[in-house]
């Protein structure tokens, strides 16, 4: 059985980037605080949404909606853990946001550094 779920909560660590048999894709985890204290969220996303995850970083807010499953399983101490796994449809991160519009900043700030004395700073022939 799955379900629609909106994931808020910072990553643990940096996404990590894998190869299938269909192409890349990223996975990471998630802690979303609860009443209860927290629980790790497992996801998943592919293409463009799997490039988007991977420009995030450990300790980034996210927020991520998708298709979701409850998971279960055994753990080495024998106790039984229970999880959620999302396949992530929609992705946000104001921190990747503001890292990517640095990264722009600073290439147009090195383009600029690398004009000549006689070549207009506008494009349209402004100077």
């Amino acid at each position: 059985m799955s379900f629609y779920a909106l994931i808020t909560g910072i990553l643990i660590a940096d996404p990590v980037a894998r190869q299938g048999a269909k192409g890349q894709f990223a996975t990471a985890t998630i802690r979303v605080a609860t009443d209860d204290g927290a629980i790790l969220v497992s996801a998943v996303a592919f293409g463009r949404l799997a490039d988007n995850l991977l420009e995030c970083r450990a300790g980034d807010a996210v927020a991520m909606a998708g298709r979701a499953r409850l998971t279960a399983w055994t753990g080495r101490d024998g106790a039984e853990h229970h999880g959620v796994s999302v396949v992530v449809e929609q992705i946000a991160s104001a921190a990747a946001v503001r890292r990517a519009d640095a990264d722009r900043r600073s290439e147009a700030a090195k383009r600029g550094q690398h004009r000549g004395a006689d070549e207009p700073a506008d494009p349209r022939g402004m100077p």
